[in-house]
């Protein structure tokens, strides 16, 4: 699709740090068709983020977005809280679904990590709308962060990890029941660890991250390119890939959050802390430049 402008024709707070955007097409015209589980590519004054949009229709008046203040943004989601207003325009680059749902599923349990419940909400409701079995849990770090409860739907909610227990609630679940799971890496990894525990299948599972995702453990690379001989120092919050596009480097990317594969990239020498929604046997011998990280100091990739 061509780039197309949009308006921002809402903005309201519906959480702690977190923002609600109505978006509708500039012109008047058509919005394309999104299925639930689809995001949207945005142009914010230069910075390109993607947001799952919030309710999936086959003819939509607009958009919605939630988006989440980060502490360690690259500007994208301070500049939407700070400085994005009503009236503002952005660009529309592209809509794609990269966590598409499968209604055939006899069962399906949506989980979803603070914001990481906005891409479930529209398949939560495509979903009741066909009166399909499905539960809706939301796992937020204080009740301050809950997204609100919408009145059709009934949603369990979990304030903290520990209010939790992943392999009960998934052992709970009716057979052949598939999961989709939105939010940080560190929940994506422990469903598929809690799955496998069970005996799921790996085609039952499906999740999407966040993205790049910087841990306060996280210490200075020093990457080297073997093919280039070039070497970059990346600093913890920068991804790698950002680093590796800001200095000239060619290399593949698409998502930018890890589910994909696009940015895949053999790893010659370190070892990586790997933040992606890949299974195991992809991750061999290489890591995700979007989203993940290594041990430091030194790390040397084939580029």
């Amino acid at each position: 699709m061509e780039p197309f402008e949009l308006i921002v024709v809402g903005k309201e707070m519906v959480a702690a740090d977190t923002v609600k955007l109505r978006l509708q097409r500039a012109d008047g015209g058509p919005l394309p068709v999104a299925q639930p589980g689809a995001h949207v590519v945005l142009d914010l004054d230069g910075r390109v983020r993607r947001f799952s949009l919030l309710d999936a229709d086959s003819a939509p008046a607009h958009y919605e977005i939630g988006v989440l203040r980060t502490a360690n943004s690259l500007g994208g989601s301070h500049f939407v809280h700070d400085r994005l207003m009503v009236g503002d325009r952005l660009s529309l680059l592209a809509v794609a679904n990269e966590f598409a749902l499968d209604t055939g599923a006899p069962h399906v349990l949506l989980l979803g990590g603070g914001i990481g419940i906005t891409p479930l909400l529209s398949m939560a409701l495509r979903l009741s709308a066909q009166e399909r079995s499905f539960a809706l849990h939301q796992v937020v770090r204080d009740s301050s962060r809950q997204w609100p409860k919408p009145p059709s739907l009934q949603m369990s909610v979990h304030i903290g990890r520990p209010g939790l227990d992943l392999r009960k609630l998934l052992a709970e679940q009716p057979a052949g029941a598939h999961v989709y799971v939105c939010g940080p890496t560190s929940l994506t990894n422990a469903v598929r660890t809690a799955s496998r525990g069970l005996g799921w299948e790996t085609h039952r599972i499906h999740a999407e991250s966040f993205g790049m995702a910087a841990d306060a453990r996280d210490a200075p690379l020093r990457v080297t390119l073997t093919q280039s001989g070039l070497t970059l120092d990346v600093a913890p919050g920068t991804s790698l890939l950002d680093a590796l596009l800001a200095a000239g480097v060619w290399t593949s990317y698409e998502c930018r959050r890890g589910v994909c594969g696009s940015c895949l990239t053999e790893v010659v020498r370190g070892q990586p802390i790997h933040r992606d929604t890949l299974s195991p046997g992809l991750r061999v011998g290489g890591m995700c430049t979007c989203v993940s990280w290594a041990v430091g100091p030194e790390l040397e990739l084939n580029l």
